[in-house]
Formats: structure tokens, sequence, C-alpha cells
């Protein structure tokens, strides 16, 4: 009964209410416009275009025309001087640096480089800018390393920093800055870095100088030819 009474209450309120007209004013909207596309179809059907020319595009055979030139001036020069004009030079005419190498004799070494010379490997401090390449493990560090007085030889190719040269070698760098006839082992075609016995057609060797002196040898080379 009391949902009933509450209906009608409500009932007779909103015809109350829907009986004054200015209570809820209706407000007139206009009808909105539709946008007009800026090409109209009287103009035709529009043309899709499937390639357009654009000002980024490259051009046609981008980077192609001088890798085309030298592969065809490879071949022309292949056919004309046969395969030995690309076959590995001997060793003692590799890299000639005769015109721009600089001569280092024995009294140009200083006391200075002499101490800086690195006895371990806890020794080399390493820097990419200021430091020299060691030919063995190519590592860039500021310690003294040695200079190779073969006219042919010179820069990374000479280079060898103490622990290398000793654990590699059995050879002291010291002693070959003061050795104005030391030649490095490059040179002297000795040399057993992971560059040169590639190259030789043989396989690297890696950290071999705790098993050349577990078997009872003082450094990698006599491990190796023994």
């Amino acid at each position: 009964m009391n949902i009933k009474e509450n209906k009608a209450v409500l009932a007779q309120l909103l015809a109350e209410l829907h009986s004054v007209p200015d209570l809820f004013p209706i407000k007139s909207t206009p009808p909105k416009q539709k946008k007009t596309s800026r090409r109209s179809f009287s103009e035709g059907p529009v043309e899709r275009r499937t390639n357009p020319t654009r000002s980024a595009r490259p051009p046609e055979n981008f980077a192609l025309e001088t890798f085309t030139a030298s592969a065809m001036q490879f071949a022309e020069h292949l056919q004309k001087y046969g395969k030995k004009a690309f076959q590995r030079r001997p060793l003692s005419e590799v890299r000639r640096r005769s015109s721009k190498y600089n001569y280092r004799s024995v009294e140009d070494i200083t006391e200075e480089e002499l101490a800086n010379v690195a006895d371990t490997v806890k020794d080399k401090v390493y820097d990419k800018i200021l430091g020299s390449t060691c030919h063995q493990c190519r590592q860039k560090t500021v310690d003294t390393k040695t200079f190779c007085r073969n006219p042919g030889c010179g820069g990374v190719r000479g280079q060898f920093c103490g622990p290398c040269l000793r654990n590699r070698y059995g050879e002291d760098v010291r002693e070959a800055l003061l050795d104005p006839d030391w030649i490095c082992p490059p040179c002297r075609e000795i040399c057993n870095c992971s560059y040169c016995r590639k190259r030789d057609g043989r396989c690297a060797t890696g950290m071999l100088i705790h098993l050349a002196k577990f078997s009872g040898y003082d450094n990698v080379k006599e491990y190796l030819e023994r």
C-alpha cells in the first residue's frame, strides 16, 4: 500500500510540473551542416599515384655502381695477372715501411723508458688514447714496449710488452731495447700470435704459457718447437 501511495504522489507531482510551460524550456539546435570535401566529385575520379617521385627517394642502383666497378676491375685483374698476384708474399716483403721508418738507436733509450717496462700483467695500465698496442696481446697500454731495428719493420709489428715477450718467447724487453741488432719475432718468422698463425694456416694457441710451464718449458716458443 505504501508503494502504491508513493507512486500516486509521484505521478501527481510530475503532472503538476509538466503543466507549467516555462519550467523546462526546450532549446532548438540548428541542424549540422555536412562538411564538403576539398575535391568535389564533379572534377572526376581521383587518380591514385602508385609510384610517386620523391626528392628523398635514392637514385636507381644506389650504392651498387662502385661495387660493380670494383668487381669488374677485380675480374679483369685476375684474368690478366692470374692467381699469383693474390698469393701471400713472404714475411720479409710484408709491410715495407722504409720511407716512414724511424730508427731508434740504443743511445735514444732513456732510463725512464726502461723503468716503465711492465714485468707482470698487473704492471700494465690500459689506455685507449695514450697507450701503444702490443703485437701479441693486441692491448693498448702505456708501458714501454720493444722496438724492432729491422729497416723493413715498424709500428705495431715490432712492439711487444714485457709479459708477452717473456712468456711467449723467453726474451726480456730491456735487453731487446739495449740490443742494437734485436729483431722482432715476426721478422724472424717465429711469431706465434693468433694473427700470424692464422695467416700461415695454423690455429691460434690461446693461453698456452701455463701448459708450457707445466710441461717443463720456460716459454711457449720452446713448447711449440719441441
